[in-house]
């Protein structure tokens, strides 16, 4: 299913909406009037292939101005969904800890994330957040899921 376009206001129709990265890359990580968008996507790229590996994960949701109709966007916001039951007491090895860790992924992707486990009330929790639109109650905005 198609990435939907965006609403007059510039922002994705309110829910959670499923895409492959390439789609994502396609839509939103191309050349408008400056090179942001590319950028910010190779990004996201190497983000999404180093959390792939770790095999925690069973999504990856999208926000930030990245996915609204802005030309210049300033970030990727994200929500890394984990596979349900996952042990956060675990040791983690130090590439895992890179893609779990707020502090690491700011540091090392430029990007800002939140954790939430598969089909919880948290995850939930987080999404409605992502969806507000700030100084706009009268409107929310959609997301971009990508599964790995």
């Amino acid at each position: 299913m198609p990435i939907p376009s965006l609403t007059a206001e510039g922002y994705l129709p309110d829910g959670v909406h499923d895409c492959t990265l390439k789609e994502l890359g396609e839509r939103f990580g191309v050349f408008q009037r400056s090179d942001v968008r590319c950028r910010l996507f190779r990004r996201l790229e190497a983000f999404v292939q180093d959390a792939a590996a770790t095999g925690f994960l069973t999504a990856i949701i999208v926000d930030g101005s990245f996915v609204t109709g802005t030309d210049a966007p300033n970030d990727i916001d994200l929500i890394l969904v984990l596979k349900s039951g996952h042990d956060f007491t675990a040791p983690t090895r130090p590439f895992e800890y890179n893609i779990l860790s707020r502090q690491q992924v700011r540091r090392l992707y430029r990007l800002d994330m939140l954790v939430g486990e598969e089909a919880s009330a948290e995850l939930e929790r987080q999404i409605q957040f992502f969806g507000q639109v700030r100084e706009r109650n009268d409107i929310r905005k959609g997301l971009l899921r990508v599964r790995l």
